[in-house]
């Protein structure tokens, strides 16, 4: 059960330094160059819907994050008997 909340807690803290990125608006995060879009999804992206979509598709992606690894700890801790 511990190691379980260990890696939500990791979880967690991925889908908090996704979202600070994304409003740090850290280059490799959010602003990849274009020319990696073959091998690099965020790329893709940029070049089919632009910056700011990628942004807000990071923002979401961590917001997914904490939201799994809060429930994942939910689950664990209080549904486990």
């Amino acid at each position: 059960m511990r190691m379980v909340l260990v890696l939500n807690g990791f979880v967690f803290a991925l889908g908090m330094v996704t979202i600070i990125g994304a409003y740090r608006r850290w280059r490799w995060l959010v602003d990849p160059p274009i020319a990696l879009w073959p091998y690099y999804s965020q790329a893709f992206l940029k070049r089919i819907f632009g910056t700011k979509f990628v942004i807000i598709f990071t923002y979401l992606i961590g917001l997914l994050l904490m939201a799994l690894a809060v429930l994942g700890s939910w689950i664990v801790c209080c549904r486990s008997s």
